[in-house]
């Protein structure tokens, strides 16, 4: 059986970079916490905690002067307010791409625009987008965008979360075209995730199965997962090398695999030795 990686496959650079942050945290101040998830994967997660960093669910749980890191996917304005309140350090592992959305979306707001964000509603880099704006509203799919009519006014500005399906994006971009006059939309799908939905169409289209590597809690994971499974119905989606077995596998010559932007380079290396 051949066994293909792709190209673009694991750390992204936003997830590198928090990563390298919270060390470096970690390192220098022992007080240490952050709210939720640095990464949507648990092993880093884990490793994480190991550093000494604790997790928090809120701002209330912190002790006063004590440090907090964060997250890659960012948080609303009030996260900061409350944190400074209680003389908080805050080390910002943001994703330079995410903080690039909040910008856009400010100054869309700024000028006059309601502001629409397609994204997954209960996804924390959605609702960070979200609380970093005055008022807004969040869209998940073009169904959504259609019962908007006469609710947003003549002008909408329009940014979507970083890990979007672009072609649905597309979708919900027209859908919301409908109801403005004006219609600003910045293509906000980061290039990673652009490079990964590209790759993984290519890996079910030419290798008999296709494999997606990383944690369920993960968006952009599982849109790597639904894009392949539409192509390739011998599509599946595992957490690590523990989730395969020689009986997945033993009617198929190629196989494609793939990791999530959180997923660690050594789960993929553990995975591609087991297939090999």
């Amino acid at each position: 059986m051949k066994v293909h990686i792709a190209k673009h496959s694991g750390f992204c650079f936003g997830v590198k970079r928090a990563i390298q942050v919270a060390r470096q945290a970690a390192a220098a101040h022992k007080n240490i916490y952050i709210k939720g998830e640095l990464v949507h994967n648990q092993e880093v997660c884990r490793q994480i905690e190991k550093l000494g960093i604790r997790r928090i669910a809120s701002i209330a749980q912190l002790p006063f002067g004590s440090t907090l890191i964060v997250k890659a996917h960012g948080e609303p304005i009030a996260t900061y307010r409350a944190a400074k309140a209680k003389k908080i350090k805050i080390i910002d592992a943001t994703c330079p791409m995410v903080k690039d959305i909040h910008k856009k979306a400010k100054g869309m707001e700024q000028n006059g625009y309601a502001v629409v964000i397609i994204g997954d509603k209960n996804h924390e880099e959605t609702i960070g987008i979200l609380g970093n704006i005055k008022r807004g509203l969040i869209v998940e799919n073009k169904d959504d965008a259609s019962r908007l009519k006469n609710i947003l006014g003549k002008k909408i500005g329009v940014v979507c979360q970083s890990t979007q399906n672009i072609e649905e994006v597309t979708d919900t971009v027209a859908a919301l075209a409908q109801h403005a006059e004006i219609l600003l939309f910045s293509n906000t799908v980061c290039r990673p995730t652009r490079l990964r939905q590209s790759e993984i169409e290519n890996l079910a289209k030419s290798c008999q199965a296709t494999l997606v590597v990383g944690s369920k809690n993960s968006a952009n994971t599982k849109r790597l997962y639904t894009i392949a499974k539409k192509i390739n119905r011998n599509t599946f989606w595992i957490r690590n090398a523990h989730d395969t077995s020689k009986s997945m596998f033993k009617n198929f010559k190629t196989v494609g695999i793939i990791g999530g932007a959180s997923t660690p380079p050594e789960t993929l290396e553990e995975v591609y030795k087991k297939l090999s």
